[in-house]
């Protein structure tokens, strides 16, 4: 699954500018999160999520920061993908 992830966030991931508040990158993390709950539902596996950011994070060399900046990055944009998911769960 976490391969599927990765490839369905990758049009917001995949780009060195992903974690900002830009209303062009806050528009893409959207558009992934509905593109991954349209093709796989709202029962993702978080961690795979996590993992899946990870890998695009670290494989990007444009992204500002070292590994610290990006777990924190990386674990903000996760529970936001969570409590997206949850939300769609309960609904």
């Amino acid at each position: 699954m976490e391969d599927k992830i990765y490839e369905i966030i990758k049009a917001w991931a995949g780009l060195p500018t992903w974690y900002t508040t830009h209303p062009l990158d806050q528009e893409r993390f959207s558009k992934a999160m509905h593109n991954l709950i349209s093709e796989l539902g709202a029962d993702i596996d978080i961690e795979a999520f996590e993992n899946a950011l990870r890998r695009h994070a670290e494989n990007n060399p444009m992204m500002i920061g070292d590994p610290i900046h990006w777990d924190d990055l990386i674990a903000k944009f996760t529970i936001k993908a969570e409590t997206i998911l949850t939300y769609e769960l309960a609904r």
